[in-house]
């Protein structure tokens, strides 16, 4: 794997390309990027018949460990990959550890193995595990183990050992690579751990970029599986921004998580390269189509469709449309129109939001196959319009544009 930074604006946003990645060495990726977050090899919902409808879909999808681990042996009679096996080998596979809109219980790592929660419970993986699972996968690049059992309240103790633990399993495991001749043209990217405790990033970081991993993964401030929204707390944004500082500007960041707008923008700003759509999968969940705007290129005052389908001259950045609808509410039964006026998406260009109300109150499986359409389609929109952004030197006006949606009441929801 090669990365480049093309242009650095506003003292931190990184636009970038990603090439030489895996097996589709002629592919070249844009960053900041949004890798297709996956379920069990395939994106939630969805087939891989309907996923083709999804325009500004990113030839990288994330699989998670926790939820594919277990069945391992299966793969390695296999003996072609997780990509073929998935009926996913058009796309590059990153193969993280957790799943980022999945809770993870605390408690259960220690020094020599790290606890994955699949279907079946608890596995303990362990470096030379560890391996042998990636060999099975062949994935274009994976996180390697880490401990990321810390959060706000961890003691100096605990994210210590965090940062011994995964800076160990980080050593054997490039030990094993090394020797390993199906890994070869895997790209390794190395867990910076920590906790909120400022000198064990700072240590996490230096100590991982010495070991001449190919990229980073910031983990171990969240994994509860909600939204991340760490970004409003100025403890984090300091903590995290010394940790950056200590890695190379040649190698690319990664931070997974179920990322609200205006923390993707916040974290683009920070320098972070690389992310994942479980924030569209969370909104569908909950019954909720993203409705935000993302196009900075429309005049500051001009006709906004409200939540309730009233026309306004609102500014655009003061509207008080949030992120998302709530499509389950019964104003939007009789309500013909689609679910984001001006969407090209196959939901909003073939149903309206009374069938989705429909199909959600009378819980039929294809609200979610619809409302994940539309929403990943909306999500990749969004990511798009951020390089479009950089390379244009526009990244303010829609960081104003998605800041004006985040002070909408219905925003947190």
């Amino acid at each position: 794997m090669k990365f480049s930074v093309e242009k650095i604006v506003h003292g931190g946003c990184r636009l970038g390309l990603l090439h030489e990645v895996g097996k589709l060495q002629s592919v070249t990726v844009e960053t900041p990027l949004c890798l297709l977050h996956t379920k069990a090899g395939s994106a939630p919902n969805l087939s891989m018949d309907t996923l083709g409808y999804i325009q500004n879909l990113p030839p990288i999808a994330l699989m998670p460990l926790n939820l594919l681990a277990e069945h391992h042996e299966t793969l390695e009679e296999y003996k072609k990959g997780i990509a073929d096996f998935t009926a996913m080998k058009d796309f590059l596979i990153c193969c993280s550890l957790q799943d980022p809109c999945t809770a993870v219980p605390s408690g259960y790592n220690d020094k020599t193995s790290v606890a994955l929660w699949g279907r079946a419970g608890k596995m303990k993986v362990d470096p030379e595990l560890f391996v042998k699972i990636q060999e099975a996968f062949q994935p274009d690049w994976f996180q390697c183990l880490g401990d990321s059992d810390t959060n706000k309240d961890s003691s100096k103790k605990r994210s210590k050992k965090a940062v011994d633990n995964t800076l160990n399993f980080l050593d054997e495991i490039l030990k094993r690579r090394k020797s390993s001749e199906i890994l070869q043209q895997s790209s390794v990217f190395g867990s910076i751990e920590g906790g909120f405790n400022q000198f064990e990033r700072e240590r996490s970081a230096k100590e991982t970029a010495a070991r001449g991993v190919d990229g980073f993964a910031i983990e171990g401030f969240q994994s509860d599986g909600q939204e991340f929204r760490q970004f409003h707390e100025k403890e984090f944004t300091d903590i995290l921004g010394l940790t950056l500082k200590h890695l190379p500007e040649d190698k690319p960041r990664m931070m997974l998580g179920v990322w609200r707008p205006d923390s993707v923008l916040q974290a683009v700003s920070a320098g972070i390269d690389i992310f994942d759509s479980s924030y569209a999968y969370s909104v569908s969940e909950k019954g909720r189509a993203l409705v935000f705007d993302f196009d900075y290129h429309k005049k500051h005052w001009e006709s906004i469709t409200d939540d309730d389908g009233s026309e306004n001259s609102k500014n655009a950045t003061t509207t008080g449309r949030g992120f998302s609808v709530d499509l389950k509410d019964s104003r939007y039964k009789d309500d013909f129109s689609p679910v984001l006026k001006g969407c090209g998406c196959y939901t909003c260009k073939t149903y309206t939001r009374a069938y989705l109300n429909h199909l959600l109150t009378t819980s039929e499986l294809q609200s979610g196959v619809l409302l994940m359409v539309h929403n990943l389609h909306h999500y990749f929109g969004f990511f798009e319009a951020i390089r479009q952004s950089l390379r244009e030197d526009k990244f303010q006006q829609l960081q104003q544009l998605i800041d004006g949606h985040s002070r909408s009441p219905s925003a947190d929801r």
